[in-house]
This record gives structure tokens, C-alpha cells and sequence, in this order.
């Protein structure tokens, strides 16, 4: 089991203030559980974790020379800076 000193520990790791440490106890042993549940699978094989291609089915590398400028259309805030989308 999961203890809350445990719990501000990893918080500490982090660099990240906890206020409320004792919501996050079910979630990490969901996750080590998980872990466990990873752990208890066997393989007997390598060929099951790696696939082989031939470069037969691999497409030709061509330059496509692209006439714009690429930054041009790109979206711009203030100081000229670019807008990259937002990561959820």
C-alpha cells in the first residue's frame, strides 16, 4: 500500500506542492498495480516483439523542392514569435 509520506516524497521529486497527497494514493496503486500485472507476462520469444521489412516496401526518398517560404504561413503572435499549438 501507498503512503502519504510516500506520496510528498514524490512531490518533493517534482518539485511540485501537493495540497491534498491522499487523492493520489488510489492512482499510484492503480499504476503500480498495473506494473505488477506488465511484470507477470511472459514472452518466450523475441520474434514476438520485433517485426522485420525489407526495404523492397519502403517508399523512394525524393526531394520535392517547396517554392514559399515555409514561415511566412505559419501563425504569429506579438514579437514576431510563432504560435505552436497547445499541448493537452
Amino acid at each position: 500500500m501507498v503512503e502519504r509520506k510516500e506520496i510528498e516524497h514524490l512531490g518533493d521529486l517534482v518539485k511540485v506542492d501537493l495540497s491534498e497527497p491522499e487523492k493520489y494514493i488510489k492512482q499510484v496503486e492503480q499504476i503500480l498495480n498495473y506494473f505488477d500485472n506488465l511484470d507477470k507476462v511472459e514472452f518466450h520469444s523475441d520474434d514476438t516483439l520485433r517485426t522485420q521489412i525489407t526495404s523492397d516496401g519502403l517508399r523512394d526518398d525524393v526531394h520535392e523542392p517547396y517554392g514559399d517560404s515555409l514561415i511566412n504561413h505559419l501563425k504569429k503572435d506579438q514579437n514576431n514569435f510563432i504560435r505552436a499549438p497547445k499541448m493537452v
